[in-house]
């Protein structure tokens, strides 16, 4: 593995090259990660399908159709079990998936670091040198275990849910659509601001703990010196740095799910009001409106979710790049 320091409030050097190395670790365990894609497309498709049955439900109450109501919810209720089952399934999947990665990860790490000259080790901290195996090696377990699988099922959704849209009533989706090209292009915006302080942040919190590292080990030597003083200066700086970078990075991440919020209930509200007028011209059946309701502020779900696992994934790529 080489080594790759993103340097201050620029985006992360070698992407490409990073993401490729990633992706052959993820290979490691192919067959693990083949299986959470299946059971992950199943859970979605079966969130989904769940929704879409309130459109028969709803229809069967209004015509009061009994015997085919209770076989509807028997239906939704059988869809619901096999999508929990997969779920329960995927995030055990991968946690074995992730720990697999992150042990191939290590290993090759530390064969690299012991094959390096005694000159890398003169001009870098031992803290620095560290935090490469804990501090960036966990931000990229945290991501695979937490992150990944769920942004593959906030995918599945997204595309499922646009999809059932547009059968149910295709002309309210045009709303849709325009409210989720305006959350789309705010993510944007937000997304590329946060990832050049996040590895910036990555960048800072090494050198910290390089700094504080060294002045615990050598303590001795700075009490001889009486060189209290400006040691205090030196973290007072690289403090200030990290508190910098960490504000600027969260500053534009913590953004992203309120404005998606806020953009949701205006579509909510919009969507509702033109479905009602509908309904009452005979334009659409009132249990498609009821579906199509409860899909559009389900709509937002997905995409918030992948706003929120995407500064995860911002974080393991900044660490992905100094391992």
């Amino acid at each position: 593995m080489a080594q790759s320091k993103a340097s201050g409030g620029a985006r992360p050097k070698n992407m490409r090259r990073t993401l490729r190395t990633f992706v052959g670790y993820m290979g490691h365990a192919k067959f693990h990660m083949l299986a959470v894609a299946v059971l992950v497309t199943v859970a979605g498709a079966g969130n989904l399908a769940g929704t879409y049955m309130i459109k028969p439900v709803v229809n069967r109450i209004a015509a009061g159709d009994v015997a085919g109501f209770t076989a509807d919810v028997v239906a939704t209720a059988a869809i619901y079990a096999a999508a929990v089952a997969a779920a329960l399934a995927y995030t055990q999947v991968m946690v074995h998936a992730a720990q697999h990665i992150v042990f191939d990860i290590r290993r090759d790490l530390f064969g690299h670091i012991m094959r390096l000259p005694v000159s890398f080790f003169d001009r870098t901290r031992n803290g620095d040198v560290m935090s490469y195996f804990t501090n960036d090696v966990d931000t990229i377990s945290e991501a695979l275990n937490n992150s990944f699988a769920n942004m593959m099922q906030a995918a599945v959704q997204t595309v499922g849910t646009l999809v059932l849209l547009l059968v149910l009533n295709w002309r309210l989706t045009f709303v849709t659509l325009a409210c989720d090209a305006v959350v789309v292009l705010y993510t944007r915006f937000s997304g590329r601001r946060s990832k050049r302080y996040f590895a910036a942040q990555q960048t800072t919190l090494g050198a910290l703990d390089g700094y504080v590292e060294e002045m615990m080990s050598g303590q001795k030597v700075v009490k001889v010196f009486n060189h209290e003083g400006t040691n205090l200066a030196g973290f007072r700086r690289l403090n200030q740095d990290l508190r910098r970078t960490g504000t600027s990075a969260q500053a534009y991440a913590l953004t992203m799910v309120p404005s998606t919020v806020v953009i949701g209930y205006v579509n909510y509200a919009a969507v509702a009001v033109l479905g009602a007028m509908m309904a009452i011209a005979g334009q659409t059946d009132v249990g498609s409106l009821a579906s199509y309701l409860v899909f559009v502020r389900q709509a937002t779900m997905p995409l918030n979710q992948l706003t929120q696992l995407g500064n995860f994934v911002l974080t393991a790529l900044a660490g992905a790049e100094r391992v």
